[in-house]
């Protein structure tokens, strides 16, 4: 699994389906939503596959996609959150 971080405007301001959109993706992926404009995805395909994906959500939005996999993370967030980004790390070391 890469991790992603997904980041994008609000475009004409109507909500997106995010669940759809992880839906779209390999059948192991998830999102962590921070803030409805900030999401992390774990999924085996590439940013670049993501990000195509992700634009026929995406209609008049801005947006970029990030491999952060191999990034290093740290800060104050809640459990959930880290115990999110690292769950596949865990993972693949078993």
């Amino acid at each position: 699994m890469k991790r992603h971080v997904l980041v994008f405007d609000d475009g004409a301001g109507d909500e997106l389906d995010l669940q759809s959109f992880v839906d779209s993706l390999d059948s192991g992926a998830q999102m962590y939503a921070m803030d409805g404009h900030v999401c992390f995805l774990k999924t085996t395909l590439s940013a670049s596959e993501v990000s195509d994906q992700f634009l026929k959500f995406a209609r008049s939005r801005l947006f970029f996609v990030s491999d952060i996999t191999t990034s290093d993370f740290s800060g104050r967030m809640l459990g959930v959150f880290f115990d999110f980004m690292k769950e596949s790390a865990l993972a693949a070391a078993e």
